[in-house]
């Protein structure tokens, strides 16, 4: 399982240097900002020009772009939710899609380890990219608060904000890691990942416009790491850090049992 592991680490830490820094510049870029905004005073006031469906997307009905949380939260929290979410659940589909695709999945079975110690050991280097990736980015955004936010904000809410993220990309990550069984290239697998990620997105839009379609919002990862919900509370709700927990970790167990009883073509 270490080989591994360390292999999966080995061969997937560009693809994490990229997106986290891509993503890290972006966080501190748009909450700089903030800095010049939030003596003016003035945003709320522009927000109001906007269309209520627009305000209520961006949770611009609960949150206030002239609080630091909440400039954060509409500004730069739903960029690293939705875009993080993708990188995982590419980084998913691409761990198992590969090893059939590139016939290294040879490799992997002449090594005296299980199919079991086999999944174990991509699982875990999924977990520890997307802790990683996780970490990268709240440092960034400590770092961009501690700069050019000087009025006072509740910490609890901030890590909040800043833990949320990790239980959406995780659930999309073993999402990823679970399609990733149906499909033998990764050409097919990543697109359907992305395409899934999307799809949450859109139905937690419109679970959130539309009073008939809020079912579907309990559908999605989306609808349980709500950054206006998080602000207001202060926290993260501990049902909905079991759900996701408890949807990540039914997507793996699925993982485990199609991977014990697959049939590999090498």
């Amino acid at each position: 399982m270490k080989a591994v592991l360390w292999r999966e680490l080995r061969v997937n830490g560009r693809s994490l240097l990229i997106w986290g820094a891509i993503l890290m510049f972006l966080t501190f870029f748009t909450m700089s900002a903030f800095g010049a905004f939030e003596f003016e005073g003035q945003l709320d006031q522009y927000v109001e020009l906007f269309p209520e469906s627009m305000r209520k997307v961006f949770g611009l009905d609960r949150l206030s772009l002239s609080e630091p949380l909440g400039y954060y939260g509409t500004e730069v929290y739903i960029m690293v939710l939705l875009f993080g979410s993708i990188y995982a659940a590419i980084l998913g589909a691409g761990l198992m899609a590969k090893e059939e695709e590139e016939k290294t999945i040879e490799f992997l079975l002449a090594r005296p380890v299980s199919r079991a110690q086999i999944l174990a050991g991509k699982l875990l280097a999924l977990l520890v990219y997307v802790f990683l990736f996780n970490v990268l980015i709240g440092l960034s955004a400590l770092a961009a608060f501690k700069s050019y936010v000087s009025s006072d904000y509740s910490r609890d809410a901030l890590l909040g904000l800043l833990a949320a993220p990790f239980l959406a990309h995780l659930a999309f990550a073993s999402f990823g890691f679970l399609l990733a069984f149906f499909f033998t290239r990764r050409r097919s697998a990543m697109p359907t990942s992305i395409g899934l990620v999307l799809a949450f997105y859109f139905c937690d839009v419109l679970a959130t416009l539309s009073e008939k379609m809020e079912f579907l919002g309990y559908l999605t990862p989306f609808h349980y790491v709500n950054a206006a919900d998080i602000v207001m509370n202060g926290q993260v709700g501990g049902i909905n850090i079991l759900v996701l927990l408890g949807a990540s970790a039914a997507a793996m167990g699925a993982s485990y049992i199609l991977y014990r009883r697959r049939d590999i073509l090498i």
